[in-house]
């Protein structure tokens, strides 16, 4: 890797945020009641883990990384490459 690749690599990393997102259900008490959702993310770069009850809460602490121009509603997830043909490997 050469000098000019090395500087944008750490450019494309300083603006770069990893997440590991953990989701789990728990059931409640009250057996007649259906289970609920919860889970943490933990944001790789800084350490921090955050806890939630709510699924959206899961937009709103990605974007207090992404800052303050980032809306939650841009954060849907879709998939790459879509209508792109893969090269066959014969």
């Amino acid at each position: 890797m050469d000098e000019q690749e090395r500087g944008m690599m750490t450019l494309f990393e300083a603006e770069t945020h990893s997440f590991l997102l953990r989701l789990w259900r728990e059931n409640r008490d009250d057996p007649k009641l259906p289970a609920e959702w919860r889970g943490s993310i933990d944001h790789i770069q800084s350490g921090q883990r955050y806890y939630f009850r709510d699924l959206a809460e899961i937009g709103r602490i990605v974007t207090s990384y992404l800052g303050a121009g980032a809306d939650p509603a841009d954060l849907a997830f879709m998939p790459i490459n879509v209508g792109v043909e893969r090269e066959s490997k014969t």
